[in-house]
């Protein structure tokens, strides 16, 4: 009899906590590399998906290592999805190139692209790429509010920093003044 999926082979925890620590520091480069490099950002994107996909097949066969046989069908299942997102990233480089989008945006598109791939992983392979999955849409919802509201949420908090820095600034200034006074 096939064993198909094993839940819970030996030290499974560990593997995946490092790929996902791997795809969510990759992730976060990303987010550092779309705001910093907006031409930039859609390469990175790109390079990300085979690196993704080679993390996720890797996790997958690790977690599967102990199944005494596993069916050739399972793995190009598998492979046929990060197929499917790699196509899905062609056509927003075509996009690109057609000049429909920006690169930062495109960015942001294939992220989101990545983060629904692994979910889905998840739903099918594993569960800890449901949780991976989830980050990478909340990185892609946080780096397009971050590029919109930048300057209408960070012009004010600056200015309130700054004013409430000049009155703590000042109010040690007044408290040495006095102390400086009463000893004379």
């Amino acid at each position: 009899m096939h064993r198909e999926i094993q839940s819970h082979p030996k030290h499974p925890f560990r593997a995946r906590a490092l790929v996902a620590l791997i795809m969510l520091a990759l992730a976060f480069v990303g987010l550092v590399i779309t705001d910093i490099r907006r031409d930039g950002a859609l390469t990175y994107w790109q390079i990300m998906v085979p690196v993704f996909a080679l993390l996720c097949l890797g996790l997958s066969l690790y977690i599967r290592r102990t199944i005494t046989v596993i069916r050739p069908i399972s793995i190009w299942h598998e492979v046929l999805h990060w197929v499917g997102l790699g196509a899905s990233v062609a056509l927003v480089w075509f996009y690109v190139h057609l000049g429909t989008i920006g690169r930062f945006e495109a960015g942001l598109f294939v992220l989101t692209l990545l983060a629904l791939t692994t979910f889905l992983v998840g739903i099918y392979v594993d569960y800890s790429f449901l949780v991976i999955g989830i980050m990478l849409g909340f990185f892609a919802g946080a780096a397009a509010f971050v590029e919109e509201y930048l300057f209408s949420v960070m012009l004010p908090l600056t200015v309130l920093v700054g004013v409430g820095l000049y009155y703590l600034i000042r109010h040690r200034h007044k408290k040495h003044q006095a102390g400086h006074n009463e000893r004379q």
